[in-house]
């Protein structure tokens, strides 16, 4: 079985799909994917988790507001990953081991995003009136 790395993911993943985001943009949506699977915990995307994945698309596109890089409009870019969330929503049996793969495989070489993951993850479970036996089974 061959370790599955972000890069590979995102060769894979744009086979697919034709996205509007760069390897690094993908890298940065592979972390905070678990947020996501938080979100979706219950299986049902309802009117406020959705409000959540548009936070949570925004959050992620902000992360490159400060980059002293090309410029990034942010709202193109958090509209690229809503995009890409509604089809992962989807699509989750497909994707979801090969990003938790990938993204476990980023974070022992990067141990130090580990913290950023799991705070995360707690951030949006606490969202909705607190952290419920679905989410808390999610994050474990």
């Amino acid at each position: 079985m061959s370790t599955i790395t972000i890069k590979k993911l995102f060769t894979e993943y744009t086979q697919e799909r034709k996205v509007k985001v760069n390897e690094e943009q993908f890298t940065s949506f592979t972390v905070f994917f678990p947020a996501l699977l938080v979100i979706i915990s219950d299986g049902i995307v309802d009117m406020e988790e959705w409000e959540y994945v548009k936070q949570l698309s925004r959050f992620i596109a902000k992360s490159f507001k400060e980059e002293d890089r090309q410029a990034v409009d942010i709202e193109e870019l958090a509209k690229a990953y809503r995009h890409e969330i509604s089809y992962l929503i989807k699509h989750l049996r497909d994707w979801q081991d090969k990003f938790i793969e990938a993204l476990q495989n980023y974070i022992t070489e990067n141990p130090e995003v580990k913290s950023s993951v799991l705070d995360t993850m707690e951030l949006f479970a606490e969202a909705s009136e607190g952290t419920s036996d679905e989410e808390e089974k999610r994050i474990k």
